[in-house]
């Protein structure tokens, strides 16, 4: 915990590769200080298959949920929020730049602390 999953579709222009996305991303999450190094695990998806409305235009969206065990802030909880947001938005501008459209979103989920199991195998 935290989980971070990305999706991206494949027509998304990135200033950088997905891993150095995700590498941002787990720092930035780091920084807020409410996780240890080694408990972010992120992931990031590249969606073949998508549709954004119904027109046919230049579009593009990337979406980020972010599972957090519950009893945080909302504060905090936006915070986190937009801090993944900003992260993406960094790696998205230039491609904005030269026209295309990406929407960037960001949902914070919370997961019941109650009834969440983990394991750590191995050392």
């Amino acid at each position: 915990m935290p989980h971070l999953v990305i999706e991206i579709t494949e027509n998304t222009r990135l200033n950088c590769s997905p891993e150095e996305l995700l590498d941002e991303a787990n720092a930035a999450l780091l920084a807020s200080g409410e996780f240890g190094e080694a408990d972010i695990k992120s992931r990031c998806t590249t969606l073949s298959t998508f549709r954004q409305g119904v027109q046919a235009a230049e579009r593009a969206f990337v979406h980020a949920r972010l599972s957090i065990l519950d009893g945080r802030e909302l504060a905090v909880r936006r915070a986190l929020g937009q801090d993944v947001c900003d992260v993406i938005a960094e790696a998205v501008r230039p491609a904005t730049a030269e026209g295309q459209s990406v929407q960037i979103s960001v949902e914070v989920c919370e997961m019941e602390r109650a009834s969440y199991a983990k394991q750590i195998v191995g050392s």
